[in-house]
């Protein structure tokens, strides 16, 4: 089956799915009408089924951001601007959300694919992780990327765990020059989230340029 149909299939069992309490489908608000055929909303920025490079976030956001923002990500967010600097230096280069140049040239998803209530910062629950790892493992198998990078320790520790495999101390696995290679040959590498709060508290910008920098050998490869 071609990638295109695989894909196609795992959205429409996303749309279909309700198995954790306390999220909401995007395909349940305002009857459906800013869902689109992809697994979630990161993916209209960046959704190449064949790209090298796989970035999986945490969770897009809550109901009321989807609803304001039509269900796509805004222009100019400094979050997904750092991402853009931080993309390149793993050697992908993309434009910022709604920009002509630079679409679909990576591949980002979420390890939780529908949406929370209660603010971007909202908490999230363990259980909604370990429901949505079989969506994130087939997405990973689907576009089999040469890498695919968990951008803060839950989306990293949801790589793994759906492949059956435990993660190390975030630190560690961030330092960890060869990253960790999955079953399926996809090599996965953990960085700390690229947000202000985190770069002003856990990882400043320059020792996250590091970070990446480490991940360009690999894109290479390809």
């Amino acid at each position: 089956m071609k990638k295109g149909s695989e894909y196609a299939q795992l959205v429409s069992a996303r749309k279909a799915c309700h198995r954790c309490k306390g999220l909401t489908n995007p395909a349940d608000i305002k009857g459906g009408r800013f869902d689109v055929e992809h697994v979630g909303a990161w993916s209209i920025w960046q959704g190449n089924l064949d790209a090298t490079l796989m970035v999986v976030g945490q969770d897009w956001g809550d109901t009321v951001y989807f609803i304001r923002r039509r269900g796509q990500e805004g222009p100019r967010n400094p979050t997904n601007l750092a991402l853009v600097e931080l993309v390149d230096i793993a050697g992908a280069s993309i434009g910022e959300p709604g920009s002509s140049l630079g679409r679909n040239v990576a591949f980002f998803t979420n390890a939780i694919l529908c949406l929370k209530k209660g603010g971007l910062q909202g908490k999230v629950q363990k259980e909604w992780f370990a429901e949505c790892a079989s969506f994130l493992r087939r997405q990973i198998e689907i576009v089999h990327p040469l890498v695919v990078v968990g951008l803060g320790q839950r989306a990293y520790q949801t790589i793994l765990q759906s492949f059956g495999l435990t993660a190390g101390t975030f630190r560690t696995e961030v330092e960890e020059p060869q990253g960790r290679l999955l079953p399926n040959g996809t090599q996965a590498f953990a960085v700390y989230h690229c947000g202000a709060r985190i770069r002003n508290t856990h990882r400043p910008m320059d020792q996250q340029q590091q970070d990446w920098r480490r991940i360009r050998p690999f894109l290479q490869r390809g």
